[in-house]
């Protein structure tokens, strides 16, 4: 297994990447994704197959200290359970260490069990039980 930044060559790849909510990918939107500054994608990569797909955000804070935020992880079906997002997100968080950042965080719920064993397996520490997010819904534009 492959991990490794989403890049250029790797796009039409991403057409056949089937994640949990069936989402569709073009080519056009991961090109304008990949190029946009401080936008990270990371795959992980079996033969020529993508099986994992990572999104992270560099966030500069106002006194000069890099952030890595960690958006989101998806594993195909057939590759969870093996240990494909956890190896991913370790390169990801890997990754953000060497590009400077003083730490990386995200947020998911409690009850993403799956999700939260990935990220403690990774090295991930959830210390308050008390974390609140709120969302501002603007309606679906995909």
């Amino acid at each position: 297994m492959e991990y490794k930044l989403l890049e250029e060559q790797d796009l039409e790849l991403m057409l056949d990447f089937v994640d949990d909510e069936k989402t569709k990918y073009n080519i056009e939107n991961l090109k304008k994704f990949v190029d946009t500054l401080n936008n990270y994608g990371f795959i992980a990569k079996e033969k020529n197959k993508i099986v994992g797909f990572a999104t992270g955000y560099l966030l500069l804070h106002p006194d000069g200290r890099r952030v890595f935020y960690f958006d989101a992880i998806d594993v195909m079906s057939d590759y969870q359970g093996k240990g494909v997002g956890t190896s991913l997100m370790s390169y990801v968080r890997d990754y953000a260490k060497s590009i400077g950042c003083y730490e990386m965080f995200l947020v998911t719920n409690k009850s993403n069990t799956s999700a939260c064993r990935c990220y403690e397996k990774a090295g991930g520490i959830s210390e308050a039980n008390d974390d609140v997010v709120y969302v501002y819904d603007f309606g679906d534009d995909k």
